[in-house]
């Protein structure tokens, strides 16, 4: 097994949940077309509830959704609940929360459907998420189901048409159609230049999966190009997570690696786990690989006793579903010396 397949792997689960992150930022009904007029009751709604799930409450938060669509509270309560549900898939994404973002990003959809024509841009972000979610679980098949729906819609935004292309890419990166994939990301980042958006962490995102495949494809002077182009932005942009810069700097580490670089490699991890531990929450999904793959690295690195300190508090985290995340770390990295300084 080479190096290729094992990134992908490990790619797969960052990758896609910046992809659904993509819409973290916006408030509610924002970029989702015109037509969309949200009554103060719904507004208060969606305050209310993403409040309750920021606070770990997410069943609490969806009854409120569920009384509020059975009260008569709203002439029209299709459109706003189907966009707070979003809201709710887009934050379980991005915590970690796969199988719960898929769920509330399908009741979504479902919801809007019935209020909506299907090409109606409206339906465009839930179905990102959607398509996002499934893609991250490895339903591949599903994921692609909810692609062609966000392909039919009118879009007519650069920023919409960047969502289309950023999840058409992983996809075809996915089914191993390297070239079109390239093609896609580009033409995502190409969307968000020309929605005066190249500096958002959103276009950095889309560079962040471009570097992921030069890695791939073995091209690593564009791999390290783009990556550090990547870096520049999320330093700068406003709208950075955390999350985004723990994820890039694990590819970066990998792409040190393939370089030979590993010293540089495991300033990337350590960079990557310190940012990580100032989160005031800790996904074991995302944390515990992460762990893992330091460990792997400080041991090229002759760190031994470091090292054990890693594996030690990797295995104290509760797997769960973090064990379907971890990559076979003996075969994560190229088997080189460690590099001369």
């Amino acid at each position: 097994m080479d190096l290729a397949s094992d990134f992908k792997r490990l790619s797969v689960a960052w990758k896609t949940t910046l992809l659904a992150a993509l819409t973290v930022g916006h408030i509610l009904a924002q970029g989702v077309g015109k037509s969309v007029l949200l009554s103060a009751a719904c507004v208060e709604l969606n305050q209310t509830v993403m409040a309750q799930v920021s606070n770990g409450k997410l069943r609490d938060g969806e009854l409120m959704v569920s009384a509020f669509l059975a009260s008569g509270a709203d002439p029209a309560p299709e459109p706003c609940v189907g966009l707070v549900l979003n809201n709710m898939a887009v934050f379980m994404s991005v915590s970690g929360r796969v199988a719960d973002a898929e769920r509330l990003a399908e009741r979504s959809v479902l919801i809007l459907e019935k209020a909506y024509a299907p090409d109606d841009g409206v339906l465009l972000h839930p179905l990102q998420v959607l398509a996002a979610t499934r893609f991250e679980q490895g339903k591949t098949a599903k994921a692609r189901e909810a692609l062609k729906k966000m392909q039919s819609i009118r879009v007519e935004l650069p920023e919409d048409q960047a969502l289309v292309h950023g999840m058409a890419a992983a996809l075809l990166e996915r089914e191993g159609r390297r070239p079109e994939a390239e093609a896609e990301y580009l033409a995502a980042f190409r969307s968000w230049e020309a929605a005066g958006k190249a500096e958002t962490a959103e276009a950095a995102t889309i560079l962040s999966g471009l570097g992921s495949l030069y890695i791939e494809l073995r091209r690593l002077t564009e791999a390290q190009q783009t990556l550090d182009r990547a870096l520049a932005i999320f330093s700068r942009a406003k709208d950075t997570l955390p999350g985004d810069l723990i994820k890039l700097l694990q590819i970066r580490g990998v792409l040190h690696a393939w370089q030979g670089d590993w010293l540089e490699a495991e300033k990337d991890y350590r960079n990557a786990l310190s940012i990580s531990d100032r989160e005031h929450w800790s996904d074991p999904i995302a944390l515990r690989p992460l762990l893992t793959r330091y460990a792997h690295i400080l041991r090229k690195n002759h760190h031994g006793r470091e090292a054990r300190s890693m594996e030690v508090r990797a295995a104290a985290l509760q797997p769960g579903d973090a064990a379907t995340a971890i990559v076979d770390i003996t075969e994560l990295f190229p088997k080189t010396k460690r590099s001369k300084k």
